[in-house]
């Protein structure tokens, strides 16, 4: 009886089943298809009776929103790639911005596959200490809902960066696609901002302030923060393809990184040139000890220099010129900045446990009069103070680890090869963006949240591709964290 079954098995299908099969698959293609046409005909109609062609843009979203939260559900990895590539490309639906939700949604799929034997401890406490300082500080603050959504924001931000370590830490090249997505984002991003400079809002809008493009960006100087970032990852990507001879990968990098320079440079911000001025120098002081790629680093990054400038439309190097010659503290921007920013520093002492989230501006009503400060705003101009003010000084603790540990731990690996120059690229980028934060807070744009973090797994996954050696001096310090990191 056994061996009959057996051999009816491995007997062929007959003819008429065959066909029958065969129909029925056929069938099944039809109808697939047939409701793909009449369901993209139903939304193309609906589409169009939104007038807009924003509305028709978000509208898009709305529909491939649960699609996304289902493919991050069971693809996680491709959840990262859809949070890093659609982070830079923010709309607002009736004062809720894409990203917010982005972060949110994926951050509660995702917080599933968290391990925690795949989270150096340094990543482990900078992180919850920042998001516990921020739910702390709600408990007295005078806005308590700004304040939680604040701490909400970081919970939502350290969760992606826990599973980007769980998910991720088996894929050598993690870092690397990483990075061609950052990239290439920022290349979309400036593309938009040169429609804006042109006249042409049709989907992004606008700028806020008439003359400086901020892309999808709320304000320009977040747009030039960005675009500085891109371009310091830029520049270690060509590095690191030069390194590994890989030529159309160092000329597509080369490409992509003259046409990001002029993007920072149609920004005319002060800020966005600090920031890549800080960052390139920050990328030359990691590799110091690798004379080779020292010397490889200033030569390609005089070369690019030279070819961003040429680029640069000269109406915009004119206007560069005129704000960079402009005494520093002599606008009356400069001064309300000052003036902000002592407010700030005197708030970090009264109230170590922090405002809150979003309760600058109430403080600065209640306690602040000042000529120089007309309105409650609703930063304090500096990312560390605010920081402070946002999450206490316990979470002002967390945040400058997250900061400085990724650094150091670049600092003290001895090997030079294309990862090194990687992780230094990510490093070098939170410096550039933390130099353009000693004048500016950023985060009220939740994007930066997750280019921050994005920088700081960056580093650590770039640094496990090859085991790192650590330095006498450092290495006591460091080396838990990298034994983790393996």
């Amino acid at each position: 009886m056994v061996l009959g079954d057996a051999r009816a098995k491995l007997e062929p299908m007959s003819a008429p089943t065959r066909l029958l099969v065969v129909d029925g698959s056929r069938r099944s293609t039809l109808l697939t298809v047939l409701a793909a046409v009449l369901l993209s005909a139903l939304a193309g109609l609906m589409t169009v009776k939104l007038g807009s062609l924003q509305h028709q843009l978000k509208a898009l979203l709305i529909v491939l929103a649960p699609i996304a939260m289902v493919v991050a559900a069971l693809r996680p990895e491709v959840g990262l790639v859809i949070v890093m590539a659609l982070a830079p490309i923010e709309f607002h639906f009736y004062g809720t911005g894409s990203d917010e939700l982005l972060l949110v949604a994926m951050s509660l799929v995702l917080v599933w596959r968290i391990q925690a034997r795949a989270i150096p401890a340094w990543v482990a406490v900078g992180g919850l200490s920042l998001v516990l300082g921020s739910f702390v500080a709600a408990i007295g603050a005078a806005s308590k809902t700004t304040a939680l959504w604040g701490g909400a924001r970081w919970l939502s931000a350290i969760i992606v960066l826990f599973a980007a370590l769980s998910i991720l830490r088996e894929r050598s090249d993690a870092s690397r696609r990483m990075a061609d997505i950052f990239t290439g984002s920022a290349v979309v991003v400036v593309v938009f901002a040169f429609a804006q400079k042109a006249g042409i809002n049709a989907i992004v809008g606008a700028p806020y302030t008439a003359g400086h493009p901020s892309s999808f960006f709320a304000y320009y100087t977040n747009y030039a923060g960005y675009v500085a970032m891109a371009a310091i990852v830029a520049t270690g990507e060509v590095l690191a393809a030069l390194l590994e001879r890989r030529s159309a990968r160092a000329a597509t990098y080369g490409a992509a990184l003259v046409f990001i320079l002029t993007g920072v440079a149609i920004s005319a911000s002060r800020g966005g040139l600090l920031a890549l001025g800080a960052g390139w120098l920050m990328l030359l002081v990691l590799n110091i000890r690798r004379g080779s790629i020292l010397a490889q680093a200033i030569v390609v990054l005089a070369v690019f220099v030279a070819a961003g400038y040429l680029a640069t439309p000269h109406s915009t190097l004119v206007t560069l010129q005129q704000r960079l010659a402009t005494p520093l503290g002599s606008q009356s921007e400069d001064k309300q900045r000052f003036a902000l920013q002592k407010a700030g520093e005197h708030a970090l002492t009264q109230y170590p446990a922090g405002l809150g989230f979003g309760n600058f501006a109430d403080y600065l009503r209640r306690n602040v009069r000042s000529a120089k400060i007309p309105e409650a705003f609703a930063h304090a101009q500096n990312t560390p103070v605010q920081i402070g003010l946002d999450a206490g000084w316990f979470g002002l603790a967390g945040f400058l680890m997250l900061f400085v540990w990724p650094v150091g731990l670049v600092l003290v690996r001895r090997s030079a090869g294309p990862s090194t120059v990687r992780a230094s690229a990510f490093a070098a980028a939170l410096a550039g963006f933390m130099a353009q934060g000693l004048y500016d807070y950023l985060f009220f744009e939740i994007a930066f949240l997750i280019f921050v973090v994005a920088m700081v797994w960056g580093t650590i996954h770039a640094l496990s591709v090859e085991e790192p050696v650590a330095s006498r001096r450092l290495g006591r310090i460091f080396a838990p964290a990298a034994a983790l990191e393996r």
